[in-house]
């Protein structure tokens, strides 16, 4: 598992508040009968253009793995009240390239 910190959980926040934007947007839309983008493919274009050093220190990479972990994360109501400094009593899935620790939360050095 990965430690939860403040850039990761706003990138969660971000992408999983775009898809619910996306998708009652889509709603409206056809409704409307307008053609409506599709809302998985808007957030993974912006989950793809977050910048590197951001994704870096939040412990992601921008694959498709990671990319679904942050669409089926549960933000809970304690994590949002939690003070920024201490979310890393909170666990993301672990990496899939073992790259990011949740011990130290930092960046594992390749030997």
């Amino acid at each position: 598992m990965r430690r939860l910190n403040y850039d990761t959980l706003n990138i969660i926040v971000a992408v999983q508040r775009l898809r619910s934007f996306m998708i009652a947007d889509s709603a409206i839309r056809e409704a409307a009968g307008h053609e409506s983008p599709s809302w998985f493919k808007s957030a993974e274009s912006y989950y793809s253009e977050i910048p590197d050093c951001v994704m870096k220190v939040a412990g992601l990479h921008k694959n498709r793995s990671d990319f679904e972990k942050v669409l089926n994360f549960e933000v809970t109501d304690e994590m949002l009240k939690t003070n920024h400094n201490k979310l890393s009593i909170f666990e993301f899935p672990a990496d899939d390239r073992d790259e990011y620790r949740a011990e130290t939360g930092v960046v594992a050095v390749a030997s």
